[in-house]
């Protein structure tokens, strides 16, 4: 039975990234057409700092150590002759949009570096700012003929955080087959999104690919951690159609570099099971 199972897999798998590439060319190609110019987002950015009652985070007031964003904006392709400037647009917990940079052309890089910057005009103070609160920024398009455009699926969202450093190496084991059962879990690294998140190259415990046969499909991943809980998330290439490794919480030791996962796996049927991430 798991040979029939793990035979539909790979056939399924084949459809599904075949179709991709068609749907994902057409959505770029339509957004072209719009906003005149297809461009990439990239950089890093974090509103972390320490609760002073953290018993009580949905009310705690915040000190702060650490507000910066960067975005650097480039031109992927298109042409922007008919564009009159980009602009960078802030929302405060999906409030109205402020304006917050004008920029005439592409290439720009966009950046914050004090609390100050990041609340100005929000009408909250840095003492009403809670763990949870979001800030978005999202790069727009203005056209000559006043028209104006969005990338809103490349917005940066920050999110209002405890302070947390999850980057680096780690060894890795699970509850299902300990550290490999197909081939040993190598090393995996963990890096941080723009946003503020955390990628993880193999983020099911390497359960797809060393406790099975599997061993060329990778389970990567992206968790976010709040105050030290990893949030519940089906974010994994295989959980969302096939209930792999699929993220129900866990928890992050930043003194110690440590990181629990709790998890849960239907197409196995292994059901709830448990990583550990050790960084080296």
């Amino acid at each position: 039975m798991k040979r029939i199972k793990l035979l539909w897999l790979a056939l399924i798998l084949v459809s599904i990234l075949s179709g991709c590439d068609s749907e994902e060319e057409a959505q770029v190609l339509q957004e072209r057409d719009t906003a005149g110019v297809l461009i990439d987002i990239s950089g890093s950015g974090s509103v972390q700092g320490i609760p002073l009652t953290p018993e009580n985070l949905e009310n705690s007031i915040v000190d702060f150590s650490v507000n910066t964003i960067e975005m650097n904006v480039e031109k992927v392709s298109g042409i922007e002759t008919d564009i009159s400037k980009f602009e960078i647009v802030k929302r405060f917990n999906g409030g109205a949009e402020i304006s917050v940079g004008s920029f005439e052309s592409v290439p720009f890089t966009f950046s914050l570096t004090s609390l100050n910057e990041f609340i100005e005009e929000t009408g909250v103070s840095a003492e009403e700012l809670r763990i949870g609160d979001v800030f978005t920024f999202t790069v727009k398009v203005h056209q000559n003929d006043g028209d104006v455009y969005q990338y809103s699926n490349q917005s940066f969202n920050l999110t209002v955080n405890c302070f947390a450093d999850l980057s680096g190496a780690y060894t890795v084991s699970n509850s299902v087959c300990g550290a490999g059962s197909t081939g040993t879990i190598p090393t995996i690294n963990i890096s941080q999104t723009p946003d503020g998140n955390w990628y993880l190259e193999t983020a099911d415990g390497g359960l797809l690919q060393y406790c099975t046969s599997n061993t060329a499909l990778v389970n990567d991943g992206t968790i976010s951690v709040v105050c030290g809980e990893v949030l519940p998330t089906s974010n994994l290439a295989f959980c969302p159609d096939y209930g792999i490794g699929c993220i129900t919480g866990g928890t992050w030791d930043q003194e110690n570099g440590i990181l629990e996962l709790k998890l849960n796996d239907d197409f196995f049927e292994n059901g709830e099971y448990t990583a550990t991430y050790i960084r080296q």
